[in-house]
């Protein structure tokens, strides 16, 4: 090989290598220039309010928290019309897990139907009501449907309360909103 090849693969060499650091550098002013929001902040809800603004909120579920549940904060509340109209709550438990809340007046959304087709169901008692539990945690892909509680309630429609939270947490959430229908009042209260 001739010295003017030899420079010249030389030349390719430091070309390359000076690309490569030069890309590298690139990335790094990016990283450092980029905005990246603060992990310790949380987009908390007043689903209270929430509650409040919902057509017949005496009809649905508005848990309260006592404050030695832990510090219990929403994420998302919502009222959704349609054919099957939904309350959901989703809540960030004092542990970090996820239990969520789902309302529906006319039948379960086809979403958590087919969630719970899966599964067998097993009757479960949380404080004197009895349940239908289902236990996703065996799937491959539970995802927030991990464990799922649901009751038929009395002025009709169906309360299901799922998360990936341990199941005294959701048991917990189950209880306090079970617990809220009956202390809202009563259009023979007002």
């Amino acid at each position: 090989m001739s010295s003017a090849q030899e420079r010249r693969n030389r030349q390719n060499i430091f070309t390359l290598i000076g690309a490569l650091l030069a890309s590298l550098a690139v990335v790094l002013v990016v990283v450092l220039i980029s905005i990246r929001p603060d992990p310790t902040s949380r987009a908390e809800i007043d689903w209270h309010s929430v509650h409040n603004d919902t057509p017949n909120p005496a009809l649905l579920v508005n848990p309260v928290f006592a404050e030695s549940d832990g510090d219990w904060w929403a994420n998302r509340a919502d009222y959704r019309a349609g054919q099957n109209p939904e309350w959901y709550i989703g809540f960030v438990t004092p542990t970090n897990g996820f239990v969520a809340i789902h309302q529906f007046a006319n039948g379960v959304s086809p979403e958590v139907a087919e969630a719970l087709d899966d599964v067998v169901a097993v009757p479960v008692v949380i404080d004197g009501s009895t349940w239908t539990r289902y236990d996703r945690s065996s799937l491959e892909s539970p995802g927030n449907y991990r464990n799922v509680y649901e009751i038929t309630l009395p002025q009709g429609g169906i309360l299901i309360v799922s998360g990936t939270a341990n199941s005294a947490e959701i048991e917990l959430v189950a209880s306090r909103a079970l617990d809220s229908l009956s202390m809202q009042p009563t259009e023979e209260d007002k």
